[in-house]
């Protein structure tokens, strides 16, 4: 289970230090990883279920997003100050594991329906926008015993600046999408794919490479 670390190195790491690091874990047995999930339940459908931001003349897109004891709901489960929540636009519903292994680097939009398992950490660049797309950082190993005795696995995810990800998307641990990269509906992703490329396919592949942005 402890893979490249000692037995005694590995044993000293709580679960949450061993999903981020890729090691075998135990998410569901673990008191605390189990109390981090419910609270981002919790807080998930008090987002998801919180009332819009009634309309009014003038009205803009972030208003959308309001009011601000809705974007409050964000600025807890992603432990993020609410003035710097204002710049991620995400559409109900959303589900996700923890919430605190998501960083956001700029601006964000999500669509209806984002699934985000975050046992290991998502990273998400500039400008990123997603149509319904699910990321599954979490695994299991192909070793049955080691699913016999309910270990999990996490991989990170991290998707680049400008990155547009298409509907229906999957995108698999241990993946990196580089800057500039737009992933077609329905595509399976997984590895590591470089800026300014056109994604698509089950599995996935490179299918075009585009002219940098000035």
């Amino acid at each position: 289970m402890s893979d490249t670390l000692s037995q005694e190195a590995y044993e000293a790491l709580s679960q949450r230090e061993r999903a981020l690091r890729g090691l075998a874990f135990h998410g569901d047995l673990d008191d605390k990883l189990t109390e981090d999930r419910v609270k981002a339940r919790e807080l998930c459908y008090a987002y998801n279920h919180h009332p819009w931001q009634p309309y009014f003349p003038g009205y803009t897109f972030a208003d959308q997003f309001g009011p601000e004891s809705r974007q409050q709901h964000l600025a807890d489960l992603f432990r993020l100050p609410l003035e710097r929540v204002k710049q991620l636009a995400i559409e109900p519903p959303l589900a996700l594991d923890y919430g605190y292994n998501i960083t956001f680097k700029g601006e964000f939009y999500a669509n209806t329906g984002c699934v985000f398992l975050d046992g290991a950490a998502i990273t998400f660049g500039d400008r990123v926008v997603l149509a319904p797309v699910h990321i599954y950082c979490g695994t299991h190993s192909v070793d049955v015993e080691e699913r016999r005795a309910c270990y999990d696995r996490a991989y990170p995810v991290t998707i680049g600046d400008d990155v547009w990800v298409g509907g229906g998307a999957k995108i698999l641990g241990g993946t990196v999408i580089g800057d500039g990269c737009t992933v077609a509906a329905g595509a399976v992703v997984k590895g590591t794919f470089p800026p300014n490329s056109v994604i698509a396919g089950v599995p996935a592949r490179v299918i075009r490479t585009l002219d940098a942005p000035a």
